[in-house]
């Protein structure tokens, strides 16, 4: 009985592979790598060396707020003694505003919907756009009905023959 249940088992397998190989065998898959686009496209690199450097201007600003920070910090822990009530109020509050001035900058450059987060977006959304389009255009031109793309990890192996990445990047030469 066990042994007629594994045959049967292995029949059905058997049949369901046979049945989704011909399946496959109708359309046309090709892969790309898109990672490699990305790094071969100035354009692209570009943008994002405009990124990186708003990112480093931003991040030297607020450190040196932070700086600042401190060393208020530092000055009413070693004046503390020293300071009539009114002057050791008024460096607290100095710290509590630029303590509050830190996170709004904090938020309105650097938070999820800051002006790096929108400029990135700005910047390389219609990279990305115009990098789909021409996938798509080439996809069609060629007739091909899945394009996988390798560098999402999805893709064990592919032919090299199927490679459109080359295809791609051609197509983003001549569109510049």
């Amino acid at each position: 009985m066990k042994s007629f249940k594994l045959t049967a088992l292995a029949v059905l397998a058997a049949l369901l592979l046979a049945g989704s190989t011909g399946i496959f065998a109708q359309g046309k898959i090709v892969f790309l790598d898109s990672q490699k686009i990305l790094e071969s496209y100035t354009a692209f690199q570009d943008a994002q060396k405009q990124v990186e450097e708003l990112t480093k201007t931003y991040e030297t600003e607020y450190q040196n707020m932070q700086t600042r920070g401190q060393k208020l910090v530092e000055e009413l822990e070693s004046q503390r003694l020293l300071l009539s009530p009114e002057k050791k109020t008024q460096k607290e509050n100095e710290i509590r505003t630029l303590q509050a001035q830190m996170d709004k900058f904090r938020y309105e450059k650097l938070g999820p919907q800051g002006e790096l987060y929108q400029k990135n977006q700005e910047l390389i959304q219609p990279i990305f756009d115009k990098i789909n389009s021409l996938i798509t255009k080439v996809s069609e031109q060629e007739g091909y009905d899945l394009v996988l793309d390798k560098a999402q990890g999805a893709l064990l192996y592919g032919a090299p023959d199927i490679d459109i990445t080359q295809r791609v990047l051609d197509e983003l030469d001549k569109a510049q």
